[in-house]
């Protein structure tokens, strides 16, 4: 097996097979290797549509090997350690390899640890996710036999990977609980630890009406810490006014978790990690051209970035030719003059025909791409999300063409 490489790049997802397609048309697709040992490399967006039943999740996983762009090795692997001093990156298997520049793109990790009982509880008694490819079939399940009662749908303190998937998943079961005639003998709550019920103002002043006319009820820095499938209760802790916390149980006939996350262990142990602050234990890159702070070979991008934006697909669209065009200023010396504005794109389904495109960057700015009110549910952006994203995304994004 070849172990040097000019470019490595760990993780096979997103922002790994998008840079991979990239740099194989400006460099020596033999120069460089892609490790992950996954099989299947999924779009997950669809996950929330599937779990309303909307979609098959089959239409969003693909074999990774027809993922990998021609040429490019694929190094079927997990990566046990990462030595930046050395340019070494040690795999599970004890092999090692070397490299010159390396790219990092490892996603980020369910931390189910953290809130105990839920991973147990996944598909009984109305304990589900959309945000595990297994379970997305029994979410749909749930959400369709659901006959009334309480509902609960979570949030963690951020970051996690697409924030705005916890409300649309709740938005849909809103709908197919009208469609089956429980809701009226139904009652939704939205638990977020959150302060707001989106991060940006605008986009959350249009929420809240959605909420409202759905009559959704809001608990805010309500932090799911424990659930009980057995006896379906769910314990949070709450956050009062003063920043007082106390624990409250409550019963539930259908949760929906969202797990918090974090930076993988394999980046938080090691040298490329931040060593405190808000983003401490993720990757530790300028937040403009996505270089490592420390080490100047060494580029991120995704989930698994130490920047202050919001983690979606759409994101690493925008963060990939900017990690490209500055990887190959680098080496042939040159300054690194492409810039990533923190965009990132959130299509909150409210309804199933109705989407509101949330696109911002860093300091929350507003980032359109169409001229019209961003914060306004519409049938074309439900069209956009529902039809044209995922050809996009196969045959354009993980080409390296948009």
């Amino acid at each position: 097996m070849q172990t040097h490489y000019k470019v490595l790049i760990l993780g096979g997802g997103t922002g790994g097979i998008a840079v991979a397609a990239r740099l194989s048309r400006k460099l020596a697709p033999q120069s460089l290797g892609i490790v992950d040992p996954a099989q299947t490399h999924f779009y997950q967006p669809l996950w929330t549509l599937s779990g309303a039943g909307v979609i098959s999740k089959d239409h969003s996983a693909r074999p990774l090997s027809k993922m990998i762009p021609s040429g490019v090795h694929w190094v079927q692997e997990s990566v046990s350690s990462i030595r930046p001093l050395e340019k070494r990156v040690i795999l599970k298997n004890q092999t090692v390899l070397t490299y010159d520049y390396l790219i990092v793109a490892l996603g980020l990790r369910l931390a189910w640890e953290k809130v105990p009982g839920a991973q147990e509880a996944l598909g009984k008694n109305g304990v589900c996710t959309i945000y595990d490819y297994d379970q997305v079939d029994k979410t749909s399940d749930f959400l369709h036999q659901f006959k009334g009662g309480t509902a609960i749908f979570t949030m963690p303190p951020v970051p996690i990977k697409c924030a705005g998937a916890p409300q649309k998943i709740m938005y849909l079961a809103d709908e197919i609980f009208r469609k089956n005639r429980v809701r009226d003998k139904s009652q939704i709550y939205f638990a977020t630890a959150g302060q707001a019920i989106f991060g940006i103002p605008t986009f959350a002043q249009a929420l809240n009406q959605v909420a409202k006319r759905k009559d959704i009820q809001l608990w805010f820095q309500h932090q799911l810490v424990r659930v009980d499938a057995e006896n379906q209760q769910a314990t949070f802790a709450i956050t009062d006014p003063q920043g007082n916390i106390s624990e409250k149980n409550i019963r539930f006939d259908l949760l929906h978790v969202v797990p918090p996350m974090t930076a993988p262990q394999v980046i938080s142990q090691s040298e490329l990690a931040e060593p405190g602050g808000s983003q401490k234990d993720w990757l530790a890159v300028d937040q403009f051209t996505l270089q490592h702070k420390r080490f100047p070979e060494v580029f991120g991008l995704g989930d698994v970035t130490g920047i202050p934006n919001s983690k979606t697909g759409a994101a690493i669209r925008k963060q990939a030719p900017v990690v490209v065009s500055n990887l190959l200023a680098q080496m042939e010396g040159r300054p690194l003059s492409a810039r990533y504005d923190g965009y990132s794109s959130c299509p909150l389904v409210t309804q199933v025909g109705r989407v509101i495109l949330a696109e911002f960057g860093y300091d929350g700015k507003l980032l359109p791409s169409f001229p019209v009110n961003p914060a306004k549910e519409r049938w074309s952006m439900w069209i956009l999300k529902r039809y044209l994203l995922p050809p996009m995304y196969w045959w354009a994004m993980m080409k390296g063409r948009a």
